[in-house]
């Protein structure tokens, strides 16, 4: 079946061989009733000319709190700590450059000195004459924000104006609200009220890519036949065997090193195709996809036929596969169940913190209106490997996308709710990571499904 048939827009029948399910050639599955695409924008009522924002660590809180809370040509005040200055600074240049709104004011307290808190964003209040006042302190610290709240509130009091104060809780997506003297407000969940792209969470971090975001899918019918092989543990340890004895052993430049040869010398390199029996539906479309001659894989030929540079070639083989058969069942579903809200994917999402020189790749991304979900992948099968896996892409999805993140882990191991559980446990984050093994393989659209209902909202 041509990867090309799952672009067209149409909806197909569902096959399954051997128990495995297409991700290109399956119907739409139902989601869950409690699953709304619907855009839930808070009543102007709840709007304010003014707003000032707590700015912590993490800018996707007050991005959402910006677009939902601020009046059209309304005028934003980011209260900001020495230590969250940059993160201000790239909120505001982000609102002007990219939303068009009014430069931001700035205004820089002692986060640990309540005082200080206090008497600065007083002076800052003290002149707002007209329009409404609103306060977000979803961001900040604590006592950024209980200072911050108890300022707002009595200037509400002298100057017998309502001021509006908000809260952007993460668990339930939920805008919690208290205008003036009236009963406090709850809103419906705003999940898909704003809906920035991964572009739209690498700029706000001001982050540089040390690569472009990929949404390119590569060799897919070859990374759906991979998978098929990998359901069971021949074809697991006969495509491993053939990766470390011949294709790691010539393409790379020494036995136990992780660097591919250059390009020039990958050209030159001819690998025996695998011999293993549980391998002769992955030989075969092998054959097909990378015109190979006789039993034997010439990288040069491979590389031409399958549009990929030698490096990028060998790397995909070794293991990228499971990326893009993971990457085609998330392009599946977003193209044949809107209501799941899916609207932005990509893979090898590599940006760099200028300020601490260090990389935070994410394997693969989907965005659910603002919340990243971020799905790492390995061929490994050892729980030790698999938990540094999910650790490095919880810690990555975290430093981009804040509490509102989630995580998932595609790995080859053999008891991978052992691994979800162990983690949940030790890091207290009871739905927001989840683990699939080769297991989970047949009807993996199925899992992703899953997840993105039930931890919509």
């Amino acid at each position: 079946m041509e990867a090309q048939k799952f672009f067209d827009g149409k909806q197909f029948q569902r096959k399954e061989e051997s128990g495995f399910l297409h991700p290109l050639q399956w119907v739409v599955f139902a989601a869950k009733p409690s699953m709304n695409s619907e855009t839930s924008i808070l009543p102007d009522l709840y709007r304010s000319d003014c707003l000032f924002l707590l700015i912590g660590t993490n800018p996707l809180p007050n991005f959402v709190a910006a677009k939902l809370l601020l009046r059209a040509g309304g005028q934003l005040y980011l209260v900001h700590s020495t230590g969250t200055q940059r993160i201000a600074e790239h909120l505001a240049r982000y609102w002007v450059n990219v939303e068009k709104g009014a430069q931001p004011k700035f205004l820089c307290v002692d986060e640990a000195d309540g005082a200080d808190v206090r008497r600065k964003l007083d002076d800052t209040l003290q002149p707002l004459s007209a329009g409404t006042v609103g306060l977000n302190y979803t961001g900040g610290t604590k006592s950024m924000s209980v200072h911050a709240y108890q300022t707002v509130w009595e200037h509400q009091r002298n100057s017998h104006r309502p001021a509006l104060l908000s809260y952007l809780d993460a668990r339930s997506n939920k805008m919690y609200i208290v205008r003036g003297s009236d009963p406090p407000f709850c809103s419906d969940p705003l999940l898909y009220s704003v809906q920035p792209s991964i572009q739209t969470m690498v700029d706000l971090h001001d982050f540089k890519l040390n690569t472009k975001i990929t949404t390119e899918l590569i060799l897919p019918d070859l990374s759906i036949t991979l998978a098929e092989a990998h359901q069971s543990e021949e074809g697991r340890n006969g495509w491993r065997t053939w990766c470390d004895e011949e294709l790691r052993r010539k393409a790379r430049k020494e036995k136990n090193s992780s660097n591919w040869r250059s390009n020039s010398e990958l050209a030159k390199i001819t690998v025996p195709l695998p011999v293993d029996s549980s391998l002769h539906g992955v030989v075969a479309q092998m054959r097909e996809v990378f015109g190979c001659q006789g039993d034997s894989l010439s990288l040069a030929d491979a590389s031409r036929n399958g549009s990929l540079k030698n490096e990028k070639l060998c790397e995909w083989l070794d293991g990228k596969w499971l990326e893009h058969y993971v990457y085609s069942c998330l392009c599946q579903i977003r193209a044949q169940q809107p209501a799941l809200g899916l609207h932005d994917l990509g893979m090898n999402i590599c940006p760099k913190n200028p300020q601490q020189d260090s990389e935070h790749e994410i394997d693969i991304g989907a965005m659910q209106g603002y919340r990243l979900y971020a799905i790492s992948c390995t061929t490994e099968d050892t729980p030790g490997m698999c938990k540094l896996k999910l650790f490095e892409a919880y810690v990555r999805a975290r430093n981009l996308a804040g509490d509102e993140a989630r995580v998932g882990l595609m790995c080859m191991a053999n008891e991978p709710e052992k691994i979800e559980q162990e983690m949940v446990r030790s890091w207290d984050v009871e739905g927001k990571v989840r683990v699939w093994g080769h297991q989970h393989l047949p009807k993996f659209s199925e899992q992703l499904v899953d997840w993105f209902a039930g931890t919509g909202s």
